[in-house]
Formats: structure tokens, sequence, C-alpha cells
């Protein structure tokens, strides 16, 4: 794949592979006038899937201007008011131009419009005859401009109140407090203010056949609407609220800044949640039953959870601190909402749950980030080189951005972190913010520069690559420590970084090794008076954004897992993954047996699904029969799909498979493993199973997924039916991604074609992603013309990155083709100078 690395004009690092040639800098907007309020009355009109809206604007404007701008994306404008009195105004399908002299100003515009974006319309029809119907709002990162007229842009912040109308029995929240609600007849209005001024993205409401359950929370009223019949559901998600709002006051310093906080789940919601300001809009798939949540348990079951609604809550939480309260300037410094979001939610699961499901989450997310980085690109985590907003939302953005301040609050201290919080957050209250004065806060309360550290992390794209090995001089009684640095061209050239080692030795101490690592490569002599058994980096994960590779043998490895600390002992499991050998089988078995945290068993489950032997079969099933945690379970399950042909794992598979006590999510790893197990007799099971009910249909998207690797006629057939509509979006995204191994038969061929254009996001995105297994050049047409005219961002940005790798395929493709030509002809040359060399020698 060619490699892409660039520098802009003040010499950070672009990266690799995110930028294309046609992208500019973006800087933030600037309207030139301030809204002060924004008073907003929308009629749903629900038959016809539209809305009329009378939105009023208190303004002022600067001397020597004579028009204000509005977004306004397809909307029919039937009249425009600037003090009660009509005025003259431009319209051209995008922006309404409102000529208006300088001063304060009550400036009114009366719309319709039927949204394609922004505004979503959720009814039953004759596919989906049992939907709750709902209309709901998603305004990030620049939709609202497609129901509602505004300067629609994060450095936009203005006090808003929404009369919202909808027909009988339908509830509509909004934010901030509700006022009032008057009963029109047919129709009821529902009346929301908010007198704190919040960014322009964070405007919202959900309305439909909604129940609410309410409770206090040290004086902050609490509200979480749910679809009409979820009502008894709501306790799984929620339950933790209230405690996550004392956390993250008393953390912050900051008291919770707004005058309640509410929750709205709604159907076919575009991403997990989103933080608008009091009202979290989040998807009704994060609603479950007690099984879900507690399988063989009683809610709630503390640290025994199978799926569990506190990340998506927690996280959407911290954004009222973090993206409401203190808001990002502009998307390029997007990280400022979501890494903070990100880390908060880490921060809280550790006050929840321990500090090993602190840490453990931590190394997910560098999984997650690490993934991206390797499979698509790199960037500077702050860029202003991009071409669309939702490009910037991102691993590098969450994950990688919560490790940075993970990194960052282990240099500075806890103490000294939160003070630097509460400073930023007072500082930028109910305003903007960028990163430097996130930079600037912590210096004050630091005392210390930071700049060499946001150059490092934020502003430069990459990581450090961290190798290290050591060796013992019996005679000398010394241990020589080597260390490098090997990040490659899309990574900061020597990262200066603060680094620890766990060394323990035979006799029980342990030794915590700390020094700087300023160069490319360093080696340390520590006296020692023994040899080590084991020698870890980073044994408390100080330093989260890093990759790690050392050559450590299984011996070292098994007497690692014994440390007291998680990093150390998932090192250790890596390194015994790599090695495969009978004693590292052991070494896993003793993980998985024995380790009091359930991530590690889990790794270590994967870990042996690996390695694959019959030892390690042996283990696992063994594991399957004692495990009680749901999770562990999921990946006992998961590694026993490794084991193909074998009839006996199959057997065992359908046994946990049928099993209605086991967890739904251990029985949908169970369906997708007797696939990969490719027995095709025992497809029978899977497609029995397609029926199974279960928490978001999770068993049926299992078992297609499981068919999916047999790959049978029938089984296609079947994947083809679950992707049409009428079946729920997620088992319709599960079996369109499935088609992808199959695009060289044309019936398959021909309904992906038709799934690139489907119009639910969530279907268009999974067959792209059915695209990109097959990389098949015929999908290039509609790969462009998604990149350059689908509605979505972030479906334009996949898009193109696919039509990309294909391309590069082919190119791969042609140079190969040239290359087999040239040695060819290479070859033939040869055979003619041999023929003459030949007839030379007869002649002579």
């Amino acid at each position: 794949m060619p490699y892409y690395v660039s520098f802009d004009r003040a010499g950070y690092l672009i990266g690799r592979n995110f930028v294309y040639p046609d992208y500019r800098l973006q800087f933030p907007k600037y309207y030139g006038y301030t809204l002060r309020h924004l008073r907003v009355q929308i009629r749903i009109k629900v038959n016809e899937k539209a809305i009329e809206g009378l939105s009023e604007y208190n303004i002022d404007i600067p001397p020597g201007k004579n028009f204000i701008e509005l977004d306004a994306a397809e909307m029919r404008i039937v009249s425009v008011k600037v003090d009660g009195q009509d005025t003259k105004f431009e319209y051209d399908g995008k922006i309404l131009r409102i000529y208006i002299n300088s001063g304060s100003h009550v400036v009114q515009v009366s719309y319709e419009a039927k949204p394609r974006k922004g505004l979503y319309f959720i009814l039953p029809d004759e596919r989906y005859r049992d939907r709750v119907p709902m209309v709901w709002t998603q305004g990030e990162s620049e939709d609202n401009h497609y129901w509602l007229p505004m300067p629609d842009y994060p450095n936009v912040k203005f006090t808003s109140e929404l009369l919202i109308i909808v027909p009988k029995p339908w509830t509509a929240v909004s934010n901030g407090v509700l006022v009032e609600t008057k009963d029109l007849g047919n129709e009821t209005v529902w009346h929301w203010k908010l007198d704190k001024p919040h960014s322009a993205y964070l405007i919202a409401f959900a309305a439909g056949e909604f129940e609410a359950i309410k409770e206090d929370c040290d004086g902050v009223p609490i509200e979480n609407y749910v679809p009409r019949g979820f009502r008894d559901k709501a306790q799984y998600s929620f339950h933790r609220l209230c405690d996550m709002i004392r956390f993250y006051s008393e953390y912050t310093g900051i008291k919770y800044p707004w005058p309640n906080y509410k929750h709205a789940a709604v159907s076919e919601f575009i991403y997990g949640g989103m933080e608008n300001t009091t009202i979290t809009i989040v998807t009704d798939t994060t609603l479950h039953d007690e099984h879900a949540h507690c399988p063989g348990s009683r809610f709630p079951c503390p640290g025994m959870e199978d799926f569990t609604s506190d990340g998506l809550v927690a996280h959407e939480l911290a954004h009222q601190w973090f993206g409401d309260y203190v808001t990002t300037k502009d998307w390029a410094n997007i990280w400022l909402n979501e890494a903070f979001a990100t880390y908060f939610e880490a921060l809280y699961m550790e006050h929840a749950k321990g500090r090993d499901e602190f840490l453990y989450e931590l190394y997910q997310n560098l999984r997650a980030y690490l993934n991206e980085y390797g499979n698509r690109y790199a960037r500077p985590i702050v860029t202003r080189l991009y071409r669309d907003p939702e490009e910037m939302f991102d691993r590098h953005t969450y994950e990688k951005g919560s490790l940075v301040l993970h990194t960052l609050r282990n240099l500075l201290s806890d103490e000294v972190f939160r003070k630097g919080i509460n400073l930023y957050l007072a500082w930028r209250a109910h305003g903007n913010a960028d990163t430097e004065d996130l930079r600037k806060a912590l210096e004050e309360v630091s005392g210390q520069p930071l700049d060499w550290f946001f150059t490092q992390f934020v502003y430069s794209s990459g990581h450090p690559v961290i190798k290290y090995s050591w060796s013992y001089d019996p005679g000398n009684k010394i241990i020589k420590l080597s260390v490098s640095q090997t990040q490659g061209d899309d990574s900061y050239p020597i990262y200066r970084l603060s680094l620890e080692f766990e060394i323990k030795y035979p006799s029980g101490k342990v030794d915590i090794l700390r020094f700087e690592l300023s160069e490319r490569e360093t080696t340390i002599y520590v006296p020692a008076s023994d040899r080590p058994q084991y020698i870890c980096l980073d044994p408390q994960f100080k330093l989260g954004v890093k990759s790690v590779s050392s050559d450590k043998g299984f011996e070292e490895a098994i007497a690692e897992l014994g440390s007291d600390n998680l990093m150390c002992r998932l090192e250790a499991i890596d390194a015994l993954t790599r090695d495969g050998s009978a004693r590292a089988v052991e070494g896993l078995s003793k993980a998985l047996m024995g380790d009091s945290f359930w991530g590690v068993r889990a790794e270590a489950a994967r870990a042996l699904g690996k390695v694959g032997t019959e030892d390690a079969l042996k283990v696992l099933l063994n594991a399957l029969s004692s495990e009680r945690h749901p999770r562990v379970r999921q990946a006992i399950v998961d590694a026993l799909g490794n084991f193909k042909g074998n009839e006996n794992v199959a057997k065992v598979l359908v046994s946990v498979l049928e099993n209605t006590s086991e967890s739904y999510y251990v029985r949908s790893k169970a369906a997708q493993s007797l696939g990969r197990i490719s027995i095709t007799d025992y497809g029978k099971h899977l497609i029995k199973a397609l029926d199974y009910p279960s928490h978001n249909y999770v068993i049926t998207q299992g078992a297609l997924q499981g068919l999916s690797e047999l790959g049978t006629d029938d089984v296609i057939d079947a994947l083809i039916k679950y992707t049409e509509l009428g079946k729920p979006t997620l088992v319709r995204m599960v079996a369109t991604q499935s088609l992808g191994k199959f695009v060289g038969i044309r019936r398959v061929y021909d309904r992906i074609r038709e799934l690139l254009r489907d119009q639910y996001y969530r279907v268009r995105y999974a067959a792209i992603a059915a695209t990109e297994s097959s990389l098949d050049s015929r999908f290039l047409d509609i790969l462009d013309d998604l990149a350059n005219r689908d509605l979505d961002g972030r479906i334009r940005r996949y898009a193109r990155d696919v039509a990309r790798k294909i391309r590069e395929q082919m190119q791969r493709g042609a140079e190969y083709a040239k290359l087999r030509e040239e040695i060819e002809r290479i070859k033939e040359e040869q055979r003619r100078i041999m023929d003459r060399l030949d007839r030379m020698e007869a002649k002579g």
C-alpha cells in the first residue's frame, strides 16, 4: 500500500493515509453577529413526515453590517420579519440571508421542511407494524440546520426554548425545563426552556409514545423517557446514573451545571448516544432485560454483568461537563469533548467497579486505536486537514485521546490533574475552548511547561513503539536492560517518555525501576544479587499510548502471570500466545482457571484458541464447565471456533446454543463458532437458532455469522432473506456484511449494490464493509458516488477509503502483471542467447 507521510507548515506530522489531495485547512466559522436567544415553535406533521416551524431570534448586530446569514438546508422559507415587519431576504437552499440594520433586533422566520437529515421520523409501516411511533433529532456535527434555521457551528452559543406541537397521546422532551403543556384538541404543545447558553448542535428534541421514569438525585431531577412498553427495562440501563452525577461533580469540583438531566431512548438511532444539553438521546438497543444484564444471577449482580449500559450512560453524562458546559470551538479540537467523555467513563468504572476494570477498559481503548492506526490511517488528534467534520469522530479522537489524558494525569499526578481540569472548566464555563486552553490550565496548576507533551501526543500523529530486552550477568550481578524506540515515519521521531519497569526476583522481592527515555536507544545497568524471574514494562499502565514488544520467553511469562499488576499479566498472556508450546498452554491454563479478574481469564481463553492444540482444547472445555462469568464464557466459546472439523466441539457448542438459561451473548458466540467449525451437517442447528428470542436479536445475528462460514446455496439464500426490509436493522446489518464473502455469485453482487443505497445508515455502512472484504472493482462506481453524495459524512469517508483500497489492489495487480511480463521477456531473451551460444559451439 502506498505510504503517504507529510507535514504541515508548523512541522507537525500530518500522518499517513488520512489526508486526501483535495483536503484544505478548516478553521472556525465566523458569523459576524451575536445570537442571544432562540425561540422555536415546531409542529410535527406525522403523516407527511414534515414540520412547520416559526423561529424567533434575539440578535445583536455590530455597526457596519447590514445582513445576517443563517444555515438553513432544503427548506421552504414562508416569510421573514424583523421587529415585526416583513424584510428582504435571499435563500439559495443552503443559506438564508436576511437584510437588517445594526443594533438589537428580533428576527422571525416562518418555514416548512421535510428533513433528510437532522430530524428523523420512525413510524410503523407495512414492514414494521409493531414500531412505537416517534420523531427525534440528531444535530452533531452540523445537521440541526436541516430542521431549524440557525448559525450551525459549535462556537455559537445561546439560550433556547422549544415549543413542540405533537399529536396526542405523544410526549415531547427537549432541552432544559418543562415550562408548560397546552391542550390544542388533537394536539399538545410541550414548551421546554433552557436559560443557560449552549451550542447550536446541542439543541434537540424527541417526541413519541414515551413512558417517563422520574427520580431525584441530590436536588437534580432525573427523567428517563423510554418507548411505550419498555418501562420495566429502564432500571437495568440507568440504575447507576445518580452515582455517576455525584462522582463527576466531586472529581471535577464543578457541581452538575444544568437544571435537570434526561434520557430519551429512541428507535433506529444512528449513534449509541448523543449528549444534547440536559437531554441525552440514546439508542433503544441499550434497554435490556434482567437476563441480558445478569444471566443466572439476580440484578444488580456487581462484577458479573453480561450486557451493561454503564459505559454509554457514563460517557454521555460526562459530556454535560466536557462538550456542553465547555464546548470545543471547532471540529479540529473535538477531542476536548470526546476524549474527556471516554476517559471519564473509564474513571467512573474505576470508582464503581475497581482498578482492574479501569485499566482493562483503557487496554481495550488502546487496542481500538491501534487497530485503526494499523488498518486505516495515522493522524494527529488535533488536525485542520479534513473534509467532513464526521471524519474527526474516530478512534484517534476517542480512544487515543483518552489514553493521552491518562498519560497526562500520571505525568502530573491525580491531584494536579484534577485541579487543572477544574480550572479549565471554570475558565471556559458556558463557553468554548481549544487545546491550548487546556494546556495553559494544566501548566498554570502544575507550574511546568507542557508544550513538549502536546506536540508529541496531540499535534503529531502516531505513538511510541517500544522494544525492550534484558540479560543477567551472574558474575558481575548486573541486569542489562536495553530499551529502544522503533516507531516509523508516521510517528514523532523521538519521544520523551517516563518509563517504569517492574522487576520480580525469586525471593519475592519486587523493585520498580523508573527512568526518562529521550533517545532512540538506551541501555541501563541494574545491580541485582539474583537473576529476575521477570521484567515487566509499565506495570501500572501510566504510559497509555504505546505499542510494546519484547523477546520474553515462556518461563518468564509464566512467572509474570503471578504479578499483582493487571498489565503485567496481560503482557505475559501475549507472550505465551506467541510461544504456543505445551508449557505455554500450562501457563494459559493457570490464568484461565485461577486469575482473580475476569478480563485476564477472557484473554487467556482467546489465547488458548489461537494456540489451537489438543491440550489447549482440553483446558477450554474444562473451563467451560466451571466458569460462571458470562463474558469469560463468551471468550471460551469464541475460542472453541478455532478447532475446525472437531465434532466433539461442535456438540458442545450446540448444547450451549440450545440452553435457554445460558447468556444470550454466549449463545450468540456459540452460533458463530459452530459455523467456524465448518461441519455442514450442523447448519440445521444454526437455521433453527435464527428464531431464538434474545436481546437485540443477538442470537439471530450469531446464527447468521455462523451460517456465512458454511457458504452453501441455502445459506446464501438465508443471508439475502435477512437483509430484507422488515427484519430488524441490527440483523439486516449482520446479514449484509456477511454477504461480502460471496460477491462472486451474481445474486449476491446485485443485492449488495442495492443495499449500498439502503435507507438505513447502518445497513449502508455494512454494505460498504462487504465490499471491503471482497475488494471487488465492480463496486467502484457506486463507492465513488457514495463518497461524493451520501448524506452521512461517515459513509462518505468509508466509501472513499474502500475505493482507494480497491484501486491500490488493482494497481498492485497491474504492477505484478507488468513484472511477470518483464520476467517472461528476460526469460525469452536468455533462451535466445543460449540458442545462439549452442549454435556457435556446434559451429566451432
